[in-house]
């Protein structure tokens, strides 16, 4: 009896303890915690293998004593079918691309686009399911406060997902080479920046994603550097084209910018010649503030939705007068191969002649 009535003491006590156990741990669990669980399942470990020219064959016999290279970086999901952002030189002359997620999961992965002028790339990781693949949540381009935590989350060394905690040192940091700025608007942090963590995200303190790092200033500690938003979603709008998913033609780019009173304001960035939007009368410039009904506030959903379009489905933006543009898109010709190259590529071909030759 003595014993049943200790043991049913004790774990009256335990009980008791319970609330204060949560508590201690509840106190524990800051902003950073919070911003970082939000993210981290959208956040990939890259793998990367390729080959190195050895220095004895030089530019001679490229095909000879090739030796293969390694490379570590980090990307973040943006889409539900696996699409994945990364810097361009993580995976520069990559024959295999190794991507791991948060869970474990290791998958392949393709190149679908990269720009080496602004270090960004966009991968296709192969048979991945919905479930597996989260979009990073991003924050409204150009939203940003100068001193504000931010976190960077990468991979360092091949040791996997690690996230270092800083400020926003700087907004609209200038790359110049030679006497030319290149880009004006780089995001600089003090954020623990090492090698690997290139291609991952910066985030805010909401868990948002606010830039993408990129490069640090070698022998200058705390002193990193991030592609900002509002450029990459830009980039991505490029790449986001029903024109490169499939043989549909829409003809828009859409853009979006901040204002300098704040304002966000999305547009047409570019529309191809001779596309179904240039033949109802669209043109560079155009505001929009709604697509097929639907108030726009994320360019990167909106080029998503654009790049699944279907033949001879139409398409309705809507600008601030309230008009509504119709755009039926269209199958693309391939008995025609200059104006396929062109819609689907983006490239200007002609015949080649002796002349050009």
């Amino acid at each position: 009896k003595i014993v049943f009535i200790v043991a049913i003491l004790l774990s009256g006590c335990l009980i008791m303890a319970q609330p204060e156990e949560l508590m201690n741990r509840s106190r524990r669990i800051t902003p950073t915690v919070t911003a970082t669980a939000r993210v981290l399942p959208s956040v990939v470990n890259l793998s990367t293998e390729r080959l190195l020219d050895n220095e004895r064959t030089g530019d001679f016999f490229p095909f000879l004593d090739k030796r293969r290279g390694y490379s570590l970086g980090s990307g973040c999901i943006i889409s539900e079918n696996g699409l994945v952002m990364t810097s361009a030189h993580v995976v520069h002359n990559a024959m295999k691309i190794n991507v791991t997620l948060h869970d474990g999961q290791i998958f392949s992965a393709d190149i679908i686009a990269a720009d080496e002028l602004n270090d960004l790339a966009l991968l296709q990781l192969r048979g991945i399911s919905p479930e597996s693949s989260p979009p990073i949540p991003m924050a409204p381009p150009g939203d940003l406060i100068l001193g504000e935590t931010v976190i960077a989350v990468g991979n360092p060394y091949g040791l996997g997902n690690t996230i270092s905690r800083g400020v926003l040192s700087g907004i609209g940091r200038q790359l110049t080479y030679g006497d030319q700025v290149v880009f004006s608007d780089i995001l600089q942090t003090d954020c623990a920046i090492h090698a690997g963590n290139s291609g991952g995200p910066l985030i805010n303190i909401n868990g948002e994603m606010i830039g993408l790092t990129s490069s640090v200033v070698r022998g200058a500690e705390g002193i990193g550097f991030a592609i900002p938003l509002q450029r990459m979603e830009n980039i991505l709008a490029r790449w986001l084209t029903s024109e490169r998913f499939s043989n549909v033609s829409v003809g828009i780019i859409p853009g979006v910018r901040r204002m300098q009173d704040g304002e966000l304001v999305f547009y047409i960035a570019d529309v191809m010649n001779d596309a179904p939007a240039w033949k109802v009368g669209i043109r560079p410039g155009l505001k929009i503030t709604a697509c097929n009904g639907v108030e726009i506030t994320d360019l990167t959903k909106l080029c998503l939705n654009l790049s699944r379009v279907q033949a001879g489905q139409t398409i309705t933006l809507t600008p601030p007068s309230g008009s509504v543009l119709r755009i039926t898109a269209e199958k693309i010709s391939m008995s025609d191969a200059a104006d396929a190259a062109e819609k689907r590529l983006g490239l200007k071909l002609r015949p080649m002649t002796p002349e050009l030759a």
